[in-house]
């Protein structure tokens, strides 16, 4: 009985070798047909049913994909979460979970790859790859505050955990922002900024960070903008007055025209060149007949 086990064991996994092989070639059908043959010898094989489903994925097949993961986690017994193999085992099954959402959003089903994705948070905590994909559920529902919030989320989560998605999150932000206007500033941002937390130090000299603050109010990170316009003042505070002017902007930007106002005051006390005293009184006296007018 055990050497039928062990050579089951040992048949399944060489189809699945063959299977990838096959795929990596760019064999799709014949690669199908090898985790076919695979998930016939043992059913109960995960990594079967997630090859199959890259494959199918790969065809474009999105929703039948998406079902090979629900059939890859039918397979694990929950002896399995007992142990000390149970936290892996739980960030094993997340997973799932998190590429079976993914799945559904190709096939635009953002509302069930929602319901997956709480699934999987029951399991553990969620990591960036779920929070990526949560983000990219609301973008198709155009819930894009909700995606922000996921996104940044992800990002704190990355920063936290050295975690290598942490470019990724950087394009889905910047791609948010582009989508939604022009401008991403959802509430955790404004709560990552507010707490100072989340966020990893920006670094450079005073010319490296304010040409990178300017870049991110351009591509609409305003939160991320002002963390640099910050880190600007304290590489060269002999250069605030100009920069606190242009954090003024962003917080007019922002619609929070109060912080926008004092920015403009403190660069005002920060002995600006005449030419940007000027203008920083002339942003300032606008802004505050605009909110006495709105009183």
């Amino acid at each position: 009985m055990l050497y039928v086990t062990v050579k089951k064991l040992s048949d399944t996994a060489d189809l699945i070798t063959q299977a990838e092989e096959l795929a990596l070639a760019g064999k799709l059908d014949e690669a199908l047909r090898a985790y076919d043959a695979a998930i016939a010898a043992d059913c109960t094989d995960p990594l079967a049913w997630v090859g199959k489903a890259s494959v199918l994925k790969a065809k474009g097949m999105y929703t039948e994909s998406a079902k090979c993961f629900i059939a890859a986690r039918a397979g694990i017994s929950s002896e399995n979460f007992a142990g000390e193999d149970a936290e892996k085992m739980a960030a094993f099954v997340s997973m799932l979970h998190v590429l079976q959402a993914e799945a559904l959003l190709y096939a635009e089903k953002p509302n069930e790859a929602l319901v997956v994705l709480d699934e999987a948070d029951q399991l553990r905590l969620p990591d960036a790859a779920s929070l990526v994909v949560r983000g990219q559920a609301f973008v198709q529902k155009k819930a894009y505050e909700d995606a922000g919030n996921c996104f940044y989320r992800a990002e704190e989560w990355c920063n936290a955990n050295e975690d290598s998605m942490l470019t990724q999150v950087w394009f889905c932000k910047v791609n948010l922002a582009k989508e939604s206007g022009g401008i991403l500033a959802p509430p955790y941002a404004a709560e990552m900024y507010e707490k100072r937390r989340g966020f990893k130090q920006p670094k450079g000299d005073f010319t490296e960070l304010l040409e990178r603050a300017n870049n991110l109010r351009t591509a609409g990170l305003m939160y991320d903008a002002l963390r640099y316009y910050d880190a600007a003042i304290e590489a060269d505070p002999s250069q605030a007055a100009s920069t606190l002017f242009m954090k003024g902007v962003v917080f007019e930007q922002l619609r929070r025209s109060a912080e926008a106002l004092d920015c403009y005051s403190e660069a005002l006390k920060n002995n600006p060149e005449p030419g940007d005293e000027f203008r920083i009184r002339t942003r300032w006296a606008a802004l505050r007949a605009t909110r006495e007018n709105s009183f």
